[in-house]
C-alpha cells in the first residue's frame, strides 16, 4: 500500500468514526426529547383531566355536564394513543431523511392557502388559528435557544446552511403533530380547544428546558460550544401563560412525570391568537380584494403599509394618546350619541397639525396597529352590550384611550383576569347591570361614583397602573357598602314574602282538601256540619298547617274530617257500628276543643255542637232514609267530555311547557329586565324561588321587591318577548370572546 492509499483509508475510516459519532449523538437527542416532551404531555393530559371535571362540576345543564364527562372519558380512552403517535413523531423528525429533506415554501402555495380558506369548515379554522397561535407564541419566546439547537443540530447532520434543516424540534411542527394526534378523539371543537390551550400551557410553554437540555447534549459532544446568539431573547423570563415557570418545567422534566398542580392566574396567552387573526383577515382580504370593512385602513381608504413608511415609536404613540386623553371630545359624549372614538383618524390629525409636512401622515408598527383595532373592537362590543344600561355605556366608553395606553404596555390585559384595568372595567359594567330607565342620574350614588372614578382615569392616568388597583379598591369598598344594605332589606323582603306565600298555600290547601273531601262523600253533607267544616274547622287546619312542620297536628285535623264523613255515611254492616259508637264521643270532644282554641263564636258553638250530634244520631238510628235519598240531594255527576275552554287552556299550557328549561336555568342572583304595557322597561334580580308556590321573587338594588311571578306568567312573559334575561358574565371576557367570534367569521369569510 502506498502513501496516498494509507492517507485516504485513515481519512476514511476518521469520516466514518466521526458520522457514527453524530448519528449516536442524534438519537441521544432524539430519545432524551421524546422523553422530555413526554412527560411534559403526561402532565399536560393531568392538567386536561383536572379542567374538565371543574368544568363538568360548574356546569349549568346536564347535557352540558355529559359533554364534559364524555370528553374526559373519550381523552382518557385514547391518551396511551396519542402520547405514542407523538413519541414516535419525534423520533422520525430526528430521522435523516426528515431533517435534512427541506421543501420549499413558496408564495403560490401562500395563495392557494388564502384562497381557499373560506371553503375550510369553522371548526378547521379554529384548530389552524389555535396551532398558528402556539407555534408563533413558542417561536417568539424561545427563538434563542431554537436557533442555537437549529445551529448545532445543522453541524450534526454535516449541512452547510440552517436552512437546509427541517428542525426537528420546530415549534409549528409539534403543534401540527399533537393536532394530528388528536385527529382520534372524537369529541366537538369547544373541548379539542381545551386540549390544544392545555397543551400551549404544558408543553409549547416550556419547551425552552426541553432546548437548553439539548443543546447541553450537543455541547458536550463538541458540537458548537462557543455558540452566542447575542440580542435575542431565550425565554428565561416567566411566560404569563405557562403552566410552570421554566424552573419548575426543568424539574418535571427531569422527572419524566409532571403532576397537575398549577400557578399563575390559569389564562392562557390570547395576544398571539388575536394578532394571527387579524394577519389572517388581512391577508384573506387582500386575497379576496375586499377590504372595505377592514379597520387597518387610512380616512382616505388607502392600507396603511409599514414597509413604506416609518412606523411611529411606542413612546412617541402613548405621548399623542395622553394628549387625546386630555382633549374635550372625551367629555362630549351622551346616549344618544356615544360612539367608538376613531383613534386613528383622531392621531393622524393631530399629527397632521404638528407636522411642518402637510403630506405627512401616521404610520404605526403593526402591534400598536393592532391593538388600536383589537381595543376599538372592545368598545364597540361595550356599546352595543344591552346588558349595560346606556348612561353607563358612555361612561366606560369613555375609558378607550387609557385602555389602548394600558395594553401598549401590557397586553397582559388581554389574556389575565386579574389585570387591574380590567377588573376595574368588569367591576364598573357590573355594577351598573341593575341600572333602570326610571332611575334619575343625578341623585344616583352609584352613577355619581362610577362618573367619578372614570373622570379620574382621564385626568390622572400617565402610565402607572397602579392608579386602576387603587381606584378598583376604592370601588369595591363602595360597591361592598352598598350591597350590605341592599342585603339587608333584601332578606326582610324575602323573608316576608316567604311568610306571605306559605300563608296563601296553606289557605289554599286547605280550602281544597275540605271542599275535595265534601263533594267526594259518598253521600250528601248535611248542611250544618259543611258550614262548620268550611268556617270553623278550616282555620284549626291551616293553624296546624303553619305551625307543624312534621305534619303530625296537621294529619290529626285530617283525620277528624275524615272521621266525621264517615259518621254521617249510612253504616248497616255491625262492625263498621260498633266503630261509630266508639270514636263519636272523642270526636265530638276534638271538634269543640279545636273550634274553642281558634276563637269560634262561642254564641253559636253550643248550638252548632248539638246540631253536629242530631245529625250524627240521626245518619246511625236511620241509616236506611239516607240509603233511600231522604232529604239529601245528590251531588250531580262529573262530565267526562272535555269542554272547548279546557282544550285550549291544555294547548296553551304545552305551547309554554317549552319555556321550562329557559325558567329553570334562573339563578338566585340573576338580572333580568321586563317590559310593561306601555312600553316602559325595568330591571330587576330574582331574589327567592318559592318551590312549594312555584313562584319568583324579583327585587331592585335597592332590595325592594318589584313583582311576584308565577311560572306561567314567567313563561308567558317570554313568549310574548316581554322580558330578556341579562348576561352574568364579565363584561370583557363577553367583549373578548365576541371579537374572536368575529375575527375567526371575518378570517374565514
Amino acid at each position: 500500500m502506498n502513501k496516498s492509499t494509507g492517507v485516504s483509508y485513515i481519512g476514511s475510516k476518521r469520516s466514518t468514526t466521526e458520522r457514527q459519532a453524530k448519528h449516536s449523538v442524534i438519537s441521544l437527542i432524539a430519545k432524551e426529547a421524546a422523553r422530555d416532551l413526554g412527560g411534559l404531555l403526561q402532565s399536560m393530559f393531568d392538567g386536561i383531566d383536572d379542567s374538565l371535571f371543574e368544568l363538568a362540576n360548574s356546569a349549568k345543564t346536564n347535557n352540558e355536564q355529559n359533554r364534559f364527562f364524555e370528553a374526559m372519558r373519550e381523552i382518557r380512552i385514547k391518551r396511551k394513543g396519542i402520547e405514542s403517535q407523538f413519541s414516535q413523531f419525534i423520533h422520525t423528525q430526528f430521522e435523516p431523511d426528515t431533517a435534512t429533506h427541506v421543501t420549499p415554501q413558496h408564495d403560490s402555495r401562500r395563495s392557494e392557502h388564502l384562497d381557499g380558506l373560506s371553503l375550510v369548515e369553522n371548526d378547521d379554522l379554529e384548530e389552524d388559528v389555535a396551532i398558528t397561535a402556539m407555534a408563533s407564541k413558542a417561536q417568539a419566546n424561545f427563538q434563542g435557544e431554537l436557533l442555537k439547537f437549529n445551529a448545532r443540530m445543522t453541524r450534526a447532520y454535516d449541512l452547510t446552511n440552517v436552512d437546509e434543516i427541517n428542525s426537528p424540534l420546530d415549534p409549528k411542527a409539534l403543534c401540527k403533530a399533537f393536532a394530528k394526534a388528536c385527529q382520534t378523539l372524537e369529541i366537538e371543537i369547544k373541548e379539542k380547544l381545551i386540549v390544544f390551550k392545555q397543551f400551549d400551557r404544558y408543553v409549547m410553554s416550556n419547551l425552552q428546558p426541553v432546548l437548553e437540555h439539548a443543546n447541553k447534549i450537543l455541547v458536550r459532544q463538541g458540537i458548537l460550544p462557543q455558540l452566542k446568539t447575542p440580542g435575542i431573547r431565550t425565554g428565561h423570563q416567566t411566560n404569563p401563560g405557562s403552566g410552570y415557570s421554566p424552573e419548575q418545567a426543568s424539574e418535571r422534566i427531569k422527572a419524566g412525570h409532571a403532576s397537575s398542580s398549577e400557578s399563575g392566574n390559569g389564562n392562557s396567552d390570547v395576544f398571539p391568537e388575536l394578532q394571527a387573526l387579524l394577519a389572517s383577515m388581512r391577508n384573506t382580504a387582500s386575497a379576496s380584494a375586499r377590504t372595505t370593512n377592514f379597520k387597518t385602513r387610512s380616512p382616505q381608504g388607502e392600507t396603511l403599509h409599514q414597509s413604506k413608511r416609518s412606523a411611529i415609536d411606542t413612546n412617541a404613540l402613548l405621548s399623542l394618546l395622553t394628549q387625546l386623553q386630555k382633549q374635550p371630545f372625551a367629555e362630549t359624549s351622551t346616549s344618544k350619541d356615544a360612539k367608538v372614538i376613531d383613534i386613528r383618524s383622531a392621531l393622524q390629525n393631530q399629527i397632521a397639525h404638528s407636522s411642518t409636512s402637510a403630506e405627512q401622515s401616521a404610520a404605526f408598527s403593526q402591534v400598536d396597529d393592532d391593538l388600536i383595532n383589537l381595543v376599538s373592537m372592545l368598545f364597540e362590543f361595550i356599546l352595543d352590550d344591552y346588558n349595560l344600561a346606556p348612561p353607563f355605556q358612555v361612561l366606560i366608553s369613555r375609558l378607550q384611550i387609557p385602555i389602548l395606553k394600558v395594553v401598549i404596555k401590557d397586553k397582559s390585559f388581554f389574556s389575565s383576569n386579574r389585570h387591574p384595568a380590567r377588573q376595574l372595567l368588569n367591576a364598573l359594567a357590573k355594577a351598573g347591570i341593575g341600572w333602570g330607565e326610571s332611575v334619575d342620574a343625578s341623585r344616583d350614588k352609584l352613577y355619581a361614583k362610577i362618573h367619578e372614578i372614570v373622570h379620574r382615569v382621564l385626568d390622572e392616568f400617565d402610565g402607572d397602573i397602579a392608579l386602576f388597583t387603587q381606584l378598583n379598591e376604592e370601588f369595591q369598598q363602595f360597591i361592598q357598602r352598598e350591597e350590605r344594605k341592599a342585603k339587608i332589606v333584601e332578606q326582610r323582603t324575602k323573608e316576608a314574602e316567604k311568610g306571605r306565600i306559605r300563608t296563601k298555600q296553606a289557605q289554599i290547601k286547605v280550602e281544597e282538601l275540605v271542599s275535595n273531601k265534601i263533594l267526594n262523600a259518598r253521600h250528601p253533607i248535611p248542611q250544618v256540619v259543611s258550614e262548620m267544616l268550611k268556617n270553623g274547622w278550616s282555620r284549626v287546619m291551616f293553624l296546624a298547617h303553619l305551625k307543624d312542620e312534621n305534619e303530625h297536628q296537621w294529619t290529626n285535623t285530617v283525620k277528624v274530617v275524615d272521621d266525621l264523613i264517615w259518621c254521617l255515611q249510612p253504616l248497616t254492616e255491625t262492625k263498621d257500628r260498633q266503630r261509630w259508637v266508639a270514636i263519636v264521643p272523642k270526636l265530638l270532644k276534638d271538634i269543640k276543643s279545636g273550634l274553642e282554641n281558634v276563637s269560634y263564636s262561642t254564641t253559636s258553638l253550643d248550638a252548632t255542637m248539638n246540631d253536629i250530634k242530631r245529625e250524627l244520631t240521626t245518619a246511625f238510628k236511620n241509616p236506611e232514609n239516607i240509603l233511600t235519598g231522604g232529604d239529601f240531594a245528590r251531588s250531580p255527576g262529573k262530565t267526562t267530555r272535555e269542554s272547548a275552554v279546557q282544550k285550549q287552556l291544555a294547548s296553551r299550557h304545552e305551547d309554554l311547557a317549552k319555556y321550562d328549561d329557559q325558567i329553570n336555568q334562573l339563578q338566585v342572583g340573576q338580572w333580568v329586565e321586563f317590559e310593561l304595557l306601555n312600553g316602559s322597561k325595568f330591571r330587576c334580580k330574582l331574589s327567592a324561588k318559592i318551590e312549594e308556590a312555584d313562584c319568583f321573587i324579583f327585587v331592585n338594588r335597592m332590595g325592594l321587591k318589584t313583582v311576584e311571578k308565577s311560572r306561567r306568567e314567567l313563561a308567558l312573559d317570554l313568549s310574548k318577548h316581554k322580558v330578556v334575561i341579562l348576561e352574568q358574565g364579565q363584561v370583557i371576557d363577553r367583549a373578548l370572546s365576541a371579537v374572536m367570534s368575529n375575527l375567526k367569521q371575518k378570517a374565514g369569510s
